[in-house]
């Protein structure tokens, strides 16, 4: 029987779907190279209301492309809208629990989705393979607490919990035994991750991660600005396995925004986190988002969020126009920002993204950094990223994929 995976979203969902891969494969199935297949798995997304609309439209077009095949339907939408896929078509609706166990679909009743997610236990589903040969995402902790006014996911993908040390660890020495040079630690809400045994930290899980032999460099995904201490810091400073790269969450440089969004700091604390940051990392670069739009954002406030982003001096913004969604409660909020003026915010803080890391390339003009080197081009030259996540090329006749190269910024 042959498999097709679709996966839309973050890169849980991606990890996710490569547990799934993995494990249909080792279950006899066989993973189809064209556009048919008798199963097509579709993990879905739903962080805004366009991507919920692209799941949707993907599950459409499968059945239209593939009218004989079978449909199974997963993840954050068929959480929150099992409903939408309830469809004649449609063989089996999971949500963001029983991943682990969809490949068994034609065992169990064919909606699985759990109304009840906020007492969950962490679902243990390991990989051996990357999304990539040379770069591996490890999923560590799932689900979230902080309910931001804005956000569906807690809702989506239920409470906080952690995966246990020991499979994190054994899953990162297979992954480096087969040939990751750069391991991505990260979840839903990563600086929440606490061991359900022993009760370790964050901290504690990247310096033991690092201290696994083989050549290889990890990488933070994403962590927030309350989640970052000193010690967390002074690991960043002082372990050369660690990449000196940040991506904090800001989303709003207005005190104001940031309370009606229920952040859980105001830019004055950030920036002070951001200060102790730079002074301990050498070379660190720092990375964030922004949601531009939000209700009650006017251009006073725009402008502060544009205002204190110069101040930080990020290497790279990610920019998204706000988009209402449902039992957040943001969307209940009177005082919306019309659609064009979001999108119109959004393209300015892009502009000022592209900004920033010129001025960091040109900050570091000659200095000698570590590139992995992901790709070559039809072009010749091979692509990858430095240490601290600056997008990088050369060209050269050796084969250099899935190694380190030294490169001088220029």
């Amino acid at each position: 029987m042959t498999f097709r995976i679709h996966t839309f979203g973050c890169k849980v969902n991606l990890y996710e779907s490569e547990a799934l891969r993995e494990r249909l494969l080792q279950e006899g199935y066989l993973e189809s190279t064209g556009s048919k297949a008798d199963i097509h798995f579709v993990n879905t997304c739903a962080v805004t209301k366009e991507a919920e609309r692209k799941d949707l439209q993907r599950v459409r077009k499968i059945h239209n492309d593939d009218p004989e095949a079978k449909i199974v339907v997963l993840g954050c939408s068929s959480q929150i809208h099992p409903k939408s896929y309830d469809l004649p078509f449609v063989s089996a609706i999971y949500g963001t629990t029983k991943k682990g166990t969809c490949e068994k679909w034609e065992k169990e009743e064919r909606i699985q989705v759990e109304k009840d997610n906020r007492k969950l236990h962490y679902e243990d589903t390991p990989i051996a393979l990357g999304e990539h040969p040379e770069r591996a995402y490890v999923k560590v902790q799932d689900g979230c607490d902080n309910f931001c006014s804005y956000c569906l996911i807690p809702y989506a993908r239920g409470n906080s919990r952690s995966r246990k040390e020991g499979s994190i660890l054994a899953e990162c020495q297979t992954l480096i035994a087969n040939g990751v040079h750069e391991l991505v630690i990260g979840g839903i809400d990563t600086g929440s991750y606490q061991d359900p045994e022993t009760g370790i930290r964050l901290k504690q899980l990247l310096e033991d991660i690092a201290s696994l032999p083989g050549d290889f460099r990890i990488r933070l995904s994403s962590v927030e600005i309350t989640q970052i201490d000193s010690a967390l810091i002074d690991l960043f400073a002082t372990n050369e396995k660690i990449c000196p790269h940040f991506h904090i969450p800001l989303q709003s440089g207005s005190r104001k925004i940031c309370e009606r969004m229920n952040r859980k700091y105001d830019p004055e604390g950030f920036l002070k986190i951001v200060n102790e940051i730079r002074e301990k990392v050498d070379f660190v670069s720092l990375t964030t988002d922004v949601i531009a739009g939000f209700p009650g954002e006017g251009e006073e406030e725009f402008r502060e969020t544009v205002s204190f982003l110069k101040k930080v001096d990020f290497l790279r913004i990610h920019a998204f126009p706000y988009s209402e969604r449902p039992r957040t409660a943001a969307s209940r909020f009177s005082d919306s920002v019309p659609p064009s003026t979001r999108q119109e915010r959004v393209r300015r803080l892009l502009l000022l993204s592209k900004e920033g890391e010129q001025r960091f390339r040109n900050r570091y003009t000659g200095r000698t950094v570590q590139m992995l080197v992901e790709s070559k081009g039809k072009d010749g030259f091979y692509h990858g990223y430095s240490e601290n996540y600056l997008p990088l090329s050369l060209k050269s006749d050796e084969d250099l994929e899935n190694t380190f190269v030294n490169v001088i910024l220029s």
